[in-house]
Order: structure tokens, then sequence, then C-alpha cells
């Protein structure tokens, strides 16, 4: 169900994606797009601690609302393929899917879930820009998340409660699917 209202706020939403995002993109005065998490709580996958260097593949919506994905050298997990996704994107004609300011709290996968706490900032910057911009935010963290082996869906809360942005067309309540967040990656 919850799919089925996504998908019918995308269909008017299309163009909406380029108009949201563009002022996010141009303000000068705004501070640094996001900052990597200085937690220092392992991420756990499948119950161990992983530490070992390697490559994530983290994924930032463009001006026309497509995924494309960057590769960082990092460790690959959940905790560190969120943090690459914190510290924004390295390709200029991508946009910072975390609102300025948000910072990764934990990560933690437990079977297919995957459970992402973010800061207060997530829930305070999130865009009001209506369904495009929503899913630009949402779509990066559920598509990078599931990147994970065996990760199939993602919980995302802010500061340990059920996030509440003003404006959502989200429910933030239940876990998002890929499903939940369509967005066509770039050809």
């Amino acid at each position: 169900m919850r799919a089925a209202i996504v998908r019918r706020y995308l269909a008017a939403a299309a163009l909406g994606a380029v108009v949201a995002l563009a002022p996010a993109c141009s303000d000068d005065d705004a501070p640094p797009a996001t900052t990597a998490s200085t937690a220092t709580t392992p991420a756990t996958t499948g119950g161990s601690t992983a530490t070992a260097p390697g490559e994530v593949t983290v994924y930032f919506a463009n001006a026309e609302g497509k995924l494309a994905s960057e590769t960082r050298e990092g460790t690959p997990d959940l905790r560190g393929a969120m943090d690459a996704l914190a510290a924004g994107p390295e390709d200029p004609d991508l946009v910072a899917a975390l609102p300025a300011g948000t910072r990764v709290l934990s990560a933690e996968v437990e079977g297919s879930l995957a459970r992402v706490d973010l800061s207060e900032e997530f829930e305070s910057g999130y865009p009001s820009g209506g369904a495009a911009a929503e899913l630009a935010t949402v779509g990066p963290i559920v598509a990078t998340a599931t990147a994970i082996p065996g990760v199939e869906s993602v919980a995302i809360t802010v500061e340990g409660r059920v996030p509440q942005p003003t404006g959502t067309q989200l429910d933030f309540s239940m876990p998002f699917t890929p499903a939940d967040v369509p967005l066509e990656p770039v050809s």
C-alpha cells in the first residue's frame, strides 16, 4: 500500500526534483552538506564486527532524480557505507542525500534488516520540496543499505525514535524496501 502511494506521488513530482534540489545546491552560505560520524560504536553485520578496509558503494541522486553510484575506499559494511553517504558525493553533479549536518549515530544489520539511526539534523533539515525531494533523500539511504549483501529493508530512526519530518509523504514507522522509494539508475 505504501509503495503505491509513493509511486502515485512520483508521477506528479518527476520535474519537481530538479526544482526542489537546485536551491540546495546553490546556497553558498550553507554549511558543508554532511559530516562523517564521530561515533565509535562499530557496525555489525551478521553478528560480527567488520573492520577490514575495502570498497563500499554509495548512491546519490542527480538533478533529474536518478540514482548514480560512487565507489569509495572504506569499511565494506553498513556503517562504512552510511558514513560514506554522510560524507556526500564526490561528483559535483550529484546531490547530497542527507540534510546538512546529519551524522550517522549507528548503523547495524539484524538479519535482513538494516537499522540506521541519524542525528536530529536529518529531521530538522528534511526537504520540503515534495515527493521527488524526499525520494532524493530516502532513496539513496535505502539503495546504499540494500547494496550490502543480505540487507533487504531499512529502518530509519532519528536519535532512536521514529522521525516525523514536517510535510513528509513517507511512513517512517515501517522499514523501507527499494520498491518503496523507486528511483531509476543513471544509464
